[in-house]
């Protein structure tokens, strides 16, 4: 059963179905906040892999965040615990929780709440150019490596450096 299942055990597909019935579930309890925004419903994007972790992004009523769950054997820290994580667009710190009888997991906002979206589709597609953009690979740059001498008598502006 998904359910049971440890989320580093699960397939891509098994992944997004369990992680949408924990946001699902989440939104019944957050459904009479301030917060919850009922334009909006629970999608989560297609896994995308970097590394040794997979990362989706999530659309709730209440706010958008991308999730990090590591490949099996990755022990993160407890709950609570900030985990950086190097990905190609920089460091990003993702917030350290935990389903129960799934495993830990990371969570980085990317927006809350979510009172700025009246569409679900924008919303989505939001979610899918911010989970691009964190993990894009930049193209190799076809500027050749830069090579720079330094004098230090001119750097310290003694003389002309010739």
């Amino acid at each position: 059963m998904i359910a049971d299942a440890l989320l580093s055990d699960l397939d891509d597909e098994g992944l997004v179905r369990r992680l949408e019935d924990f946001w699902r579930a989440a939104d019944n309890r957050m459904s009479t906040l301030p917060v919850h925004n009922p334009a909006l419903a629970v999608m989560v994007t297609p896994i995308r892999r970097f590394g040794r972790f997979r990362f989706a992004a999530v659309v709730a009523p209440w706010c958008m965040v991308v999730v990090a769950v590591p490949d099996g054997g990755i022990t993160l820290p407890p709950d609570g615990v900030t985990l950086r994580l190097e990905l190609p667009a920089g460091e990003v710190d993702f917030v350290v929780a935990s389903m129960e009888n799934a495993g830990r997991y990371g969570t980085a906002s990317l927006f809350s709440p979510m009172d700025e979206f009246d569409d679900q589709v924008v919303a989505e597609e939001v979610a899918l150019a911010a989970l691009d953009e964190l993990l894009h690979e930049s193209e190799p740059s076809d500027v050749g490596p830069l090579s720079i001498s330094l004098d230090r008598r001119r750097l310290m502006g003694f003389g002309h450096g010739g």
